[in-house]
């Protein structure tokens, strides 16, 4: 069976300055009552016409509603995304539609931003500390453009946790050195530190490593279960397959309307589905290149990590085998960024 026809559509991420807090500012339009998801806000853009490439659409549709032209601008996520014909959540049934939103961030543009089409155009702020206002007040398949424009380009993943307390101890002070060692180098909340001890911790151990990272400035995500990220306050949970598939998903959009995130793996596109199902925020796929803890396992390559990026519906982060270096690499395949262990936590 061909895979449904997908319509392209071309939006623009238009950079607004910040507020008085600091925080980003984008300029969204107010989608008209009478419209597919009216009165919701919107970034600006439409449909990619026959033959028309993305680039060449989002131009047009910038210099029509806003009557501008964009000079500087790169390629932020792709999503795929299928609405129901009599809903606004997304279903698998033949009469939806079935969209792919390819999304740039425009740093540069010529022109006087004004609404040409009797739209409202705002500029309003992203707190990326209470997302889930935005995640609400946009249509469903935005909600990986607002994860994209909150989540840091890292996520650096600890190493195993030695045995009892002697080796949380030794697993703790080196948790809080290289959290110290990302801030200095990368900034506040520029990168993520997921906690994956490979063993059981108490609910302590999860709350104090929780609160070093957090204290740095960083964001804090467990690889465990959810009750154990609530109890511990975490800023996001990691999700292996299993127990994505077993979450209660309204505790999961209670987490998330907490502004808390939620990410899983993805190594095949199966996987990926899944996540998609899941409406989770981001996603590991893995693994990208070989990597010395499967010595002799050869790695899935760039191709594959941007085919399995482009089937989903969130940020991705590639995994194994990964570097600094390796961010450009992963961003030009449309990935959010990197994910590692020996690259930040050392050997």
């Amino acid at each position: 069976m061909n895979s449904p026809a997908e319509t392209r559509i071309a939006l623009a991420v238009l950079p607004a300055g910040t507020d008085r807090a600091g925080h980003l500012q984008y300029w969204l339009e107010r989608r008209p009552d009478s419209a597919h998801l009216g009165g919701m806000l919107a970034f600006p853009g439409g449909k990619c016409q026959p033959d028309e490439s993305p680039r060449d659409a989002l131009a047009r549709e910038l210099f029509e509603e806003l009557g501008i032209q964009p000079i500087e601008s790169r390629l932020l996520i792709e999503i795929p995304w299928v609405y129901s014909a009599n809903s606004n959540e997304p279903e698998g049934k033949p009469e939806s539609r079935h969209l792919r939103l390819m999304v740039y961030r425009v740093e540069k543009w010529q022109g006087e931003l004004h609404g040409r089409e009797g739209q409202s155009v705002t500029a309003q702020t992203l707190d990326c500390s209470r997302q889930s206002e935005w995640m609400s007040a946009l249509p469903p398949a935005n909600r990986g453009i607002v994860a994209a424009l909150c989540l840091p380009p890292r996520i650096a993943i600890t190493p195993a946790c030695g045995e009892g307390q002697a080796g949380f101890d030794a697993w703790h002070q080196a948790l809080a050195k290289t959290a110290e060692a990302l801030r200095q180098r990368f900034g506040a909340r520029a990168s993520i530190v997921q906690l994956r001890p490979g063993r059981d911790l108490s609910i302590a151990q999860w709350t104090a490593a929780v609160t070093t990272v957090q204290s740095m400035g960083l964001l804090a995500w467990v690889n465990a279960n959810l009750d154990i990220a609530i109890a511990c306050r975490a800023d996001g949970v990691h999700l292996n397959r299993h127990r994505l598939a077993s979450e209660n998903p309204e505790t999961l959009a209670d987490w998330r309307a907490e502004n808390r995130w939620v990410s899983a793996s993805g190594h095949t596109l199966e996987e990926v589905q899944l996540a998609n199902e899941a409406g989770v925020d981001a996603l590991l796929v893995s693994p990208v290149l070989p990597t010395l803890s499967h010595p002799g396992a050869p790695g899935i390559g760039w191709a594959r990590f941007g085919e399995l990026t482009r089937a989903a519906a969130m940020p991705t982060y590639a995994l194994g085998g990964m570097s600094e270096c390796h961010l450009p690499q992963a961003q030009n395949q449309g990935g959010q960024g990197i994910a590692a262990i020996g690259a930040y936590f050392g050997h």
